[in-house]
This record gives structure tokens, C-alpha cells and sequence, in this order.
């Protein structure tokens, strides 16, 4: 039989290195993300509705979707954003399912930021929750990416609050400590989901 077990968390929470984590306990990990991107390269179905509803303006000298750019709009634009993920959500939903039916057994995760935003909750047994607290997320999204304090804010706030996706989700993993502190946490939650 086979259980799904969704990731998830706010930008900058540290769920990349929680999948890591997890891929290197053996578990394949489907991530949204790669899926999303994927669907956004030129020819693909997410990058052709991008041009038809927000213009040649958001693409880069090669064709591609000039990502930054568009990031900028969506970030401070909430008509924008909502257009956006109506787009995206449902394409990549159909992505998701596909990469599922090929797992009859066994547990298989999925990486996925946006999963209540878009619903993907229902495809999922459990959920776990990657945590941080703002101050933290911030701190480390302004370094990782080299934006200020506003700019952090407002990729955060685009989210749903991380204390709201804390409370629906079945375990939670905070990740402000060090490496092997997280490390410890998501052996603790996986052999839990094994019922080890």
C-alpha cells in the first residue's frame, strides 16, 4: 500500500535540506518546485499561458520567463499573484498525480511549498510541517538571495502564515538549529511514519 507524505513549510524554512535528508535515507522525494519549473520553460504549458496573460515584458533575451521579473510583479501584486497561481496550481496538480501513479507501494514524499495553497493537502496521508520563525526566515532569505528586509517580507507574506500550516500539519520540524539537530528530528519523524 502506498502512503504519501507531503513537505512543506514557508520560504527560506530549510525544506530542501530536509528532502535531502530524507532522499538519503533512501525515499524518493517528488518536488513541486522542479515540476513547476519545468512547466514554465519555453513550449511548456505554464510558460504559454505566462505569455499570453502577462506579455513578452517577463521574458528574458533568450525566450525564457525572465523568473526575477516576474517574482518582483507577483510579490507585490496580489491580483497578479492570484492570477498567477490559478494558472500554475491546477497544471501542476495533473503533474503530480502523474508521478504519484507510478508508486503502488511503499512511502513516497512530495516537496511542496504551496501544498494547502494548492490544495495538494488531499493528496497526501500526512503532512510535515518545516518550521521557522519569522525573524529566522527572513534573516536567512535576505542572505540567500541578497534582497532587503521589505523585499523578504513581502515573498513572505505571499505564503500562507507558517504558524497556520504548523497547526494542520501532522508533525512539525524545526529547523533554527544546527544541521545535525534537524537532522536528528527528521529521522525521529520518518521512522515514526514507518512505524519504527
Amino acid at each position: 500500500m502506498r502512503k504519501v507524505i507531503g513537505v512543506t513549510g514557508g520560504i527560506a524554512s530549510g525544506k530542501s535540506n530536509v528532502c535531502n535528508i530524507i532522499e538519503n535515507m533512501g525515499f524518493d522525494v517528488i518536488d513541486c518546485d522542479k515540476i513547476s519549473y519545468n512547466l514554465a520553460k519555453k513550449g511548456g504549458p505554464i510558460y504559454d499561458v505566462i505569455l499570453e496573460k502577462f506579455g513578452n515584458d517577463y521574458l528574458l533575451d533568450n525566450g525564457e520567463i525572465d523568473r526575477k521579473k516576474l517574482g518582483k510583479l507577483i510579490f507585490n501584486n496580489e491580483a497578479a499573484k492570484i492570477l498567477l497561481d490559478s494558472i500554475t496550481h491546477p497544471l501542476i496538480l495533473v503533474e503530480v498525480k502523474k508521478k504519484l501513479e507510478k508508486y503502488t507501494d511503499g512511502i513516497v514524499f512530495l516537496e511542496a511549498p504551496l501544498l494547502y495553497e494548492a490544495h495538494i493537502e488531499n493528496l497526501c496521508d500526512e503532512v510535515i510541517c518545516v518550521f521557522l520563525s519569522k525573524k529566522y526566515q527572513v534573516e536567512r532569505l535576505m542572505a540567500r538571495e541578497g534582497i532587503d528586509e521589505d523585499y523578504a517580507l513581502a515573498k513572505i507574506h505571499s505564503q500562507m502564515d507558517l504558524y497556520m500550516k504548523k497547526s494542520l500539519a501532522n508533525y512539525v520540524i524545526d529547523t533554527r538549529g544546527t544541521f545535525e539537530e534537524t537532522k536528528l528530528q527528521v529521522e525521529k519523524v520518518v521512522n515514526e511514519i514507518k512505524g519504527v
